[in-house]
């Protein structure tokens, strides 16, 4: 056990090094994460003068780290890194309780960290959000303690849930949601295995109290600004806002909630085709063993290897031919490939869930005192409604993987697997079934290794700064430290410089911060009758140099800010106040697409910046 857990920390500590400093996106929303704490170490409040849309837990303990240890990228780096161990070990604690094997206990892990240092704004260490990486160790956190008040009884473990479930409300919506669901479910269904009122009005009233955080924590913002404020004009997601409206009809689709026909079909016939295959492995390593009289350790996992080596064949071809982990249609070898993987990890992992789920909660219909049935139907919801957003991209991708949603997902699918496992061992002893078994979980675990093994060259060049360093692509690396010096040397108060749509973090590294509270522009964050107050909030500051930066939305299906795609009226004023007077970029050979940052200063203002193209 303590092997296990070594073993896992290990891996993460190995992955961390092969992968240092080669996550996120250097104008995406990791600046934020970089941004928003630096800014509160000023003074700030967040929601009143720091525009965000999570709840308030991770930005102010990213502060106080950074308060610790000052505002390097070191200290994001050691947080997100903890967050991913910690998640890796809870995934393990919680596999035990369904006693899968020692090899089997470990795969969910390793899926997870697998898939966790992707060089992409979607991984653990350096995330799109750490908000998402702290919901989804808390998350973790609370299945466990539930799964621990399942099979224990004790109030404590009931108390521990329900504190850190309030620690998730403070984090992220969805996650919130979800733990409060499956606490909720744990309590309903130990009285209906017990029928003990006494009993149901005690966990009831636990449960309020752990709740008491969250509630403090809300109901303080709330009475220091507004509701309407913090729920509408800073969460974007909630239904009724503009972003809801416009281009929630664009984002939710394409990061996986939607029902179509076609896809759910084809889905669900690779996930079908994916466990037959499975299935068929392992009845052909039962069969060999059977066959060839195997006893020893090593002929028994040599020989189930030998059977799951074409799986591997596959898992390296997939991620030869699609490095990023998005499929084209008429992509050579796909119809050949994808289906093949499927029994590493389907895409249709939501019909699993569903089916899972269901069987779960029928046996504990059945069987009200069947413990197994309520830990898999504990483990059923959880996963199922944190998974809901994503449903059909549960199985990971390098672009958009969904590291922070599918690891209960993926535990569950382990949980498949080793009712697939029993069923092809049936007829060994129990010495070659545990052998068999753990060495088809192992055959799995190398499978996912080779399919999800993250790739830091697609991020070559490091760049430092005074906050640390960073890869990223060449031309970045090359332009960023020119714009970082420009603001710099061209700011007359620390804020009169705005950077546009969504690098915060150039604040940080120039050592300024944003004009505006709405540090970044992105398609829905500012709604047409809210631009005048943007602009309002940009003329205060006496902005001197506007700095605009040719970031694609293609994932909004509108044209760039640069181009004038969407807040119209705020690029309308822009152009109206500032004239062009230089920009940095594209450089020569750059990939697609060059990156380019175009200056422009404010009319009124002497012409005394640089006017020299690709300064």
């Amino acid at each position: 056990m303590w092997l296990s857990r070594a073993a896992i920390v290990g891996f993460a500590a190995a992955m961390a090094w092969y992968t240092w400093g080669h996550w996120g996106d250097f104008q995406v929303d990791n600046g934020r994460e970089l941004y928003v704490p630096a800014e509160i170490l000023k003074g700030k409040l967040l929601f009143r003068d720091l525009w965000y849309m999570y709840g308030p837990l991770a930005p102010y303990l990213k502060a106080l780290l950074f308060w610790i240890f000052g505002v390097k990228l070191n200290v994001l780096y050691g947080f997100g890194l903890s967050l991913a161990v910690g998640t890796a070990l809870l995934m393990y604690e919680t596999t035990r309780f369904f006693r899968l094997g020692p090899v089997g206990n470990l795969v969910p892990s390793l899926f997870f960290l697998s898939e966790a240092f992707y060089p992409t704004i979607r991984n653990f260490i350096f995330p799109y959000s750490y908000a998402a990486a702290l919901a989804a160790f808390l998350g973790a956190a609370c299945l466990y303690f539930v799964m621990r008040h399942a099979t224990r009884g004790r109030t404590a473990d009931l108390a521990w849930a329900a504190l850190i479930t309030s620690l998730v409300v403070l984090t992220k919506q969805e996650f919130g949601v979800s733990c409060l669901a499956l606490l909720g479910f744990e309590i309903a269904a130990t009285y209906w295995n017990r029928r003990s009122y006494h009993e149901f009005v005690r966990n009831v009233a636990v449960c309020s109290a752990g709740m008491l955080p969250a509630v403090a924590g809300y109901g303080w913002f709330v009475w220091k600004l507004s509701a309407r404020l913090i729920f509408f004009e800073n969460w974007i997601s909630t239904p009724g806002t503009y972003f809801m409206h416009t281009f929630a009809k664009i984002t939710i689709p394409a990061q996986g909630l939607r029902f179509v026909p076609a896809e759910l079909l084809l889905a669900g016939e690779y996930t079908a085709l994916g466990v037959a295959l499975w299935a068929l492995m392992a009845r052909l390593s039962v069969a060999a063993i059977k066959k060839l009289e195997l006893n020893s350790r090593s002929a028994i996992v040599v020989t189930t290897f030998a059977i799951f080596f074409p799986l591997w064949v596959a898992a390296v071809a997939f991620a030869t031919l699609f490095p990023w982990g998005i499929v084209s249609p008429g992509s050579p070898w796909s119809d050949f490939v994808i289906p093949v993987t499927e029994p590493i990890v389907p895409h249709g992992l939501i019909f699993v869930l569903v089916l899972f789920t269901a069987h779960a909660l029928w046996k504990l219909v059945k069987e009200p005192r069947n413990q197994m049935a309520l830990l898999e139907a504990c483990l059923g919801i959880y996963a199922g409604l944190v998974g809901f957003r994503v449903m059909m991209k549960l199985r990971p991708a390098l672009f958009d993987c969904t590291v922070f949603f599918n690891g209960a997902a993926f535990m569950v699918f382990a949980l498949v697997l080793y009712k697939i496992v029993g069923w092809a061992c049936r007829n060994l002893d129990a010495r070659r079934s545990a052998l068999a078994a753990g060495s088809m979980f192992a055959a799995e675990g190398i499978s996912l290794f080779l399919l999800l093994s993250p790739k830091p060259a697609m991020l070559p060049v490091k760049l430092t700064t005074d906050v640390g360093s960073f890869y990223t692509k060449a031309d970045v690396a090359v332009l960023y430290p020119r714009i970082i010096s420009f603001m710099k040397s061209h700011t007359q108060n620390g804020k009169d410089i705005l950077v546009l749509p969504e690098p915060p973090s150039l604040y940080v590294y120039a050592g300024m911060e944003a004009p505006s509270r709405m540090y970044a522009l992105v398609p829905g964050y500012v709604a047409p009758d809210q631009e005048q107050q943007y602009i309002d909030q940009i003329s205060a500051s006496h902005v001197r140099y506007v700095m605009i930066a040719n970031r694609i939305v293609t994932e909004y299906h509108v044209k760039g800010f640069a181009n004038g795609g969407y807040n119209t009226g705020i690029y309308n004023w822009i152009m109206a106040n500032y004239r062009y007077v230089g920009q940095f970029g594209a450089l020569p050979g750059a990939k697609y697409p060059p990156y380019t940052m175009w200056a422009y200063e404010r009319n009124d203002l002497p012409a005394d910046g640089p006017k020299n193209e690709g300064w």
